[in-house]
């Protein structure tokens, strides 16, 4: 069941890639202003991301209490659910872009990411529309239709990247404006494609698209009550990664160049986990609306082996390639020796990193969220930033200091995660 879902989370990451690859083809400022754009829009595209995550554990309580006729009613209700989150993300990317002059960003940075996030603005309600048929597709196990759709979604974007961004085959050079139109034409193709899929005969059984609903305040309200402390949980580690990032820079363009090294080869390892997480979110949801504790402890046991099998993987890839992944990247010897030892830090919290996104998954599973991101919260940013900054600034350890905090920050969310999993098991047996 992961395994699509492992491979789309790769594949979505190839997209940022090839966006990378033609905006460099374009030029160095657009370069840099297509990485700066597309921050911004992953930013914003985690309040879609954070407000359609509750759909998935309520579905799979539903077909584990099977109550098959309120999925479809329930689904019904997530894309409205979609339709307003995505509106609200259209309107922010605009507000930020009409306020670009503001910021301290290099004034000719500043057209080319505007161009890109005009293109890219009306992406917002496809995306979370598309999130909405995946969490379908992991609540009902049925995660093939993902993978398939984004290698669609893949092509997509290297056609539109290609016509509209270079003006290749005759099409006009829109450049980063071309670049942020292949964003939206990904995710409305992925919509559409989702959508259609929805409707086939494995998905029948649902009745997904019995009738045409009105909101309902009473089925949005529980989504929003799990996905509100998951969007913000979300916000929170990004802001990590994010904030370490910028440190970095202070630290000087050395540091900087390796840690952005560094940190996209560990978001590639990422992606073994956080597949995982999303089928153990439906498969324990599943038998949470059952109330079966035993089959919890097996998925819960299942689970975390196969995040460390992952992790042990992972980390032999990264340490048997820390050299030659930076070569990939640079020719700077100075940058790749320290981008180098950057990875064998990374090593370190494979397995925290891999523990914490499925013991996360595996607790929406059991609707709970508030407490977890709250753990989150306190794991990130008082032990992982505020280790990793005094290290950095005030103990001598540079760029290393912020990859300890890391190490650090990351192991204790886990163990937290992992002892408030535990509990919350307890609790459901003593219910029972």
């Amino acid at each position: 069941m992961a395994t699509p879902l492992i491979g789309a989370q790769l594949l979505q990451m190839c997209n940022g890639l090839v966006d990378a690859v033609v905006a460099g083809r374009l030029g160095r400022v657009e370069l840099a202003a297509g990485g700066i754009g597309s921050g911004i829009w992953f930013m914003v595209s985690l309040l879609c991301i954070g407000l359609m995550a509750g759909l998935s554990p309520k579905l799979s309580e539903l077909i584990g209490n099977r109550r098959r006729n309120a999925v479809g009613e329930v689904f019904r209700q997530g894309l409205w659910l979609g339709v307003i989150a995505g509106a609200i993300g259209t309107g922010v990317i605009l507000f930020l872009r009409a306020n670009l002059d503001a910021t301290s960003l290099a004034p000719e940075l500043i057209p080319p990411i505007s161009d890109y996030l005009l293109g890219a603005c009306w992406s917002m309600p496809a995306l979370a529309l598309v999130l909405a048929s995946r969490n379908v597709c992991e609540a009902t196990n049925l995660t093939r239709p993902v993978l398939l759709v984004q290698v669609f979604g893949l092509a997509i974007n290297i056609v539109v990247d290609l016509c509209l961004g270079l003006g290749l085959f005759g099409f006009p050079k829109l450049g980063m404006f071309g670049i942020g139109l292949a964003t939206s034409a990904v995710t409305v193709g992925m919509a559409i494609a989702l959508l259609l899929l929805l409707r086939g005969p494995s998905f029948q059984r649902y009745n997904l698209f019995a009738s045409v609903d009105y909101p309902k305040w009473s089925h949005i309200k529980p989504m929003l009550v799990l996905s509100l402390p998951i969007f913000f949980a979300l916000c929170f580690e990004a802001g990590l990664f994010a904030a370490t990032t910028y440190q970095s820079g202070v630290l000087g363009t050395l540091p900087a160049s390796a840690h952005v090294i560094a940190i996209g080869a560990t978001a590639f390892c990422y992606m073994l986990p956080l597949g995982l997480s999303f089928a153990l979110t439906a498969r324990v949801g599943r038998v949470y609306g059952r109330r079966q504790v035993n089959a919890i402890r097996l998925r819960v046991f299942n689970g975390v082996l196969l995040t460390i099998i992952m992790a042990l993987l992972t980390a032999i890839v990264l340490l048997l390639f820390r050299h030659l992944i930076p070569a990939v990247y640079t020719t700077d010897l100075d940058v790749r020796a320290l981008a180098a030892q950057l990875l064998l830090i990374a090593v370190l919290f494979q397995i925290s990193d891999g523990l914490q996104a499925t013991l996360l998954g595996m607790l929406r599973g059991l609707q709970d969220t508030t407490v977890p991101m709250i753990i989150n919260l306190f794991s990130y940013w008082m032990i992982a930033f505020g280790i990793g900054y005094w290290l950095a600034h005030h103990g001598g350890w540079g760029v290393f200091g912020l990859w300890f905090g890391l190490v650090i920050g990351l192991s204790v969310s886990a163990a937290l995660l992992g002892l408030r999993l535990r509990q919350q098991i307890n609790r459901i047996e003593a219910s029972v």
